[in-house]
């Protein structure tokens, strides 16, 4: 379905762990036409998005923009490529992880500022670091939507999992995008944004927020990070304690870095 003038959704039908949105495919048409991010590997769902790229846009498709290196954004954009001969995009940070992981080789290697003219349409890549060192949103100024894979969700925060996600970085990079005029947000999972700066705002403050509970934990002693994810997220659900853990431990690591908490053998403390 088309969620602006010239840009379109490809949706599929296939959900995730614990209900959580399947990954969002979208096609960008101009003279030429670009795909951001290219889903999971699935013969039959690269099937049908191939279907809807030769419907919509037949011998158009020029680049395959990957947000970043994880399976259900770039599981599909070999077989694309085999398909269209469309040239794959990917920072040039997560080169290394695509071709080890995906047997992905990126056509080109995008860093911060690079723009990708389509004809009628310009795809400026933002680096946006935080939830993978790749990660990239993709601005297109003429209709002002901001593709951002899994640095901004239709729904929830996103994970920022340690040691491959930083905190650190995820704020700076949120606070970065405040500087674009943005009038959509079409994220790698879930239902469009409309209110752009708002949605950045709350996941600023959200981290935030976290990091002040860490810190509020911490006040009461000496603690591992299993013991901060059992106080901090009480009643979670088993499956999602790794998760939890490792998005903890993003936040200590930032705050050792900031020189507010201490860590020794495994336990954190302020200083």
């Amino acid at each position: 379905m088309e969620v602006a003038p010239g840009i379109h959704s490809i949706p599929v039908d296939t959900l995730t762990f614990m209900g959580l949105y399947a990954p969002n495919v979208y096609l960008v048409l101009g003279k030429k036409a670009a795909l951001i991010d290219s889903g999971y590997d699935y013969g039959e769902i690269v099937g049908k998005r191939l279907e809807y790229i030769e419907k919509v846009a037949p011998h158009k498709l020029e680049y395959i923009l990957i947000t970043h290196p994880h399976p259900d954004h770039i599981g599909g954009s070999r077989s694309i490529k085999k398909s269209t001969g469309a040239k794959i995009v990917l920072h040039s940070s997560g080169a290394a992880r695509a071709r080890n992981r995906y047997r992905v080789i990126p056509d080109i290697l995008a860093k911060d500022g690079d723009i990708l003219d389509i004809g009628g349409q310009t795809l400026e890549i933002i680096h946006t670091p935080g939830h993978s060192p790749a990660s990239i949103c993709v601005y297109v100024r003429e209709s002002k939507v901001l593709f951002t894979g899994d640095h901004i969700l239709g729904m929830g925060t996103p994970v920022v999992d340690a040691p491959e996600g930083d905190m650190t970085q995820y704020i700076d990079s949120l606070q970065k995008l405040l500087g674009y005029d943005i009038g959509l947000i079409c994220p790698g999972h879930g239902p469009s944004i409309k209110e752009a700066e708002r949605k950045i705002r709350e996941l600023i403050a959200h981290r935030q927020e976290r990091e002040i509970q860490v810190l509020r934990c911490l006040r009461q002693g000496r603690k591992n990070v299993a013991r901060l994810v059992s106080e901090i997220y009480p009643e979670l659900d088993y499956r999602l304690l790794e998760l939890a853990r490792r998005q903890v431990l993003a936040h200590l690591r930032k705050l050792v870095r900031e020189k507010k908490v201490i860590s020794a053998r495994g336990e954190y403390a302020l200083k």
